[in-house]
């Protein structure tokens, strides 16, 4: 997944216990989790209750530290202890098989581990020292989704005369991302039909600057639209902008809708509408994997005429790990291949610089109209390759610039700092 965000519900026992809290949520930030607390992030005069309630509501993970105090104070109802069980008890309800809430024992002697009303919830013991390391490491892998011990996948049985059925999606790709046919896969008429609709939107509010991606599995799957959606929705990366593939559950008109082949969602913004900028964002994904998007970009919004070098890696970057994330989350296996292009259109006449003061760029033009790059990844190898392969889709966009290029410490310094949240 991406960067988790932790919300910590935890009694104020002692000074000792409220430090040692503080250090496991510092080791948590240090590690990719995007860790909450009060000792931080609760100011004076702000509404206690509303801070507790917002925290575990928009968090993906909540840490219950289940000291004795804690677990008492939450059994007879008494003080934010009782007020949050009251929220999570709520959710529990809802949704039994929940897996939302994690207790942390920790100072605890009592028979009682865990507060009741959370039932028999598996819990992670932080009481010996000593095994501290361990522990936080554990419970890392969990927050972060990456388990000491994966689950194999089901092999084949060899005792099977089952035969494929017909209508089973089944594709067979070479390495490079090319069918039998010797067509490349993201050339299928699929994504044909996604751009058409996609620019008639686009070309309905006047802007002209934006960016596609395709991806494009080379070993397909089969997944229902209720597992697209929540996949998608969970690989959301949100630190610049709308993030790819944006889902506004909140206005009708925006959010994803269900189709035969998969799911679609048309993000069309007027120029007076809530946002006050126009923009425009359209993506589906197909129940075999495929997913395109086409995407406004601000530039024309903040200058006329202008590319800006850092926005445009860093939208490579996002494109990239969101792919990670996706499929990910659908339970594509990290050996898979996937096929990644990038196009960047209306090109022409426009200048190359930069949206920072602090990055100088000397200002080049182009003559051609858009720029597409094409590479082929492994699932489980894109964050590992990530700086790698930004460079390999945006080198070619740059070079229409009158043979522009930059240092790969510039590559490497926008993508890592993106990376921790930064914007560059």
């Amino acid at each position: 997944m991406g960067t988790p965000k932790i919300f910590i519900s935890y009694s104020h026992d002692s000074p000792e216990h409220k430090d040692w809290v503080l250090q496991l949520a510092t080791d948590l930030r240090k590690n990719s989790v995007d860790a909450s607390l009060d000792q931080w992030d609760l100011s004076l005069g702000q509404d206690v209750a509303a801070f507790m309630q917002k925290g575990i509501i928009e968090s993906d993970r909540v840490l219950l530290i289940c000291s004795e105090n804690y677990v008492a104070r939450a059994e007879s109802g008494l003080g934010g202890v009782g007020y949050e069980r009251l929220i999570v008890t709520a959710d529990v309800v809802q949704n039994i098989d929940t897996k939302k809430f994690i207790p942390v024992v920790r100072d605890n002697n009592s028979d009682i581990k865990v507060p009741r009303f959370l039932g028999p919830r598996l819990y992670i013991d932080f009481s010996d020292d000593a095994l501290y390391e361990t522990k936080r490491d554990e419970l890392l892998r969990e927050l972060l989704g990456a388990p000491a011990q994966v689950k194999p996948p089901l092999g084949k049985s060899s005792y099977s005369s089952k035969p494929t059925p017909l209508d089973e999606p089944v594709r067979k790709v070479s390495p490079i991302g090319v069918a039998p046919g010797g067509a490349k896969i993201l050339d299928d008429e699929w994504f044909n039909r996604q751009l058409g609709i996609a620019e008639k939107g686009i070309a309905s509010l006047g802007l002209k600057a934006h960016m596609e991606l395709r991806f494009g599995l080379h070993d397909s799957i089969n997944k229902s639209q209720i597992d697209l959606v929540t996949s998608v929705k969970k690989s959301e990366i949100h630190t610049f902008g709308w993030p790819i593939a944006v889902t506004l559950d909140n206005r009708d008109e925006y959010r994803p809708r269900p189709y035969e082949d998969g799911i679609r969602a048309e993000i069309s913004i007027q120029k007076d509408s809530f946002s006050g900028r126009e923009s425009y964002d359209y993506w589906a994904l197909l129940s075999t994997g495929d997913f395109f998007l086409l995407q406004s970009l601000f530039e024309d919004q903040r200058t006329e005429n202008k590319i800006f070098f850092n926005t445009r890696i860093i939208r490579i970057t996002e494109a990239l790990l969101f792919a990670s994330n996706l499929y990910t989350n659908l339970g594509v296996a990290p050996e898979s291949r996937l096929s990644v292009r990038v196009t960047h259109r209306s090109l022409a006449a426009r200048q190359l610089t930069s949206s920072s003061v602090n990055r100088d760029v000397f200002p080049r033009s182009t003559q051609e109209e858009q720029s597409q790059a094409e590479i082929v990844v492994m699932i489980g190898n894109i964050r590992e390759a990530l700086v790698d392969n930004v460079q390999r889709i945006a080198e070619p966009l740059f070079m229409l610039f009158d043979f522009a290029q930059f240092a790969p410490e510039v590559y490497t310094d926008i993508v890592r700092r993106f990376e921790k949240g930064e914007v560059s």
